[in-house]
């Protein structure tokens, strides 16, 4: 009867870290600031960044892209692009808490698995540097 009783709380147990792992997926967060992908194929990638309050002082966002990527329009406009290491980066200094999207339009389709992204924050109650890393 014990042996019955352990496995049966070793299953809720597997079921909850299951569900948690399974509500978390797709969403990486640091504290302040969470991110995700909404698209990333095709000739399409929505990045959504949601800023909590209080606010990090600055979020910094790179995009690495497939290499070739070539760029129709970004909305917001990036602060730098460098086409031959085919990365993107924005710098938003004193962000308000809320939800933004980074888009980008390219002139051919995304090859491989598309975009990735690291963001890069601070902590607004300890000002430790925090690193959120997007496949």
């Amino acid at each position: 009867m014990t042996r019955d009783r352990g496995k049966k709380v070793g299953r809720y147990f597997v079921f909850l870290l299951c569900s948690a792992f399974l509500l978390m997926a797709g969403e990486i967060r640091a504290e302040g600031v969470q991110a995700r992908y909404l698209k990333n194929s095709g000739n399409t990638t929505v990045l959504e960044l949601t800023i909590e309050d209080p606010a990090p002082t600055s979020v910094i966002v790179q995009q690495q892209l497939p290499p070739g990527t070539l760029i129709q329009s970004a909305v917001p406009a990036y602060s730098k692009f460098n086409p031959e290491k085919a990365k993107v980066k924005w710098l938003f200094k004193r962000p308000n808490p809320g939800v933004r999207t980074i888009t980008l339009h390219y002139a051919e389709p995304l090859s491989g698995k598309g975009a990735s992204a690291v963001i890069r924050c601070k902590s607004p109650s300890s000002g430790q540097l925090m690193t959120i890393t997007l496949p």
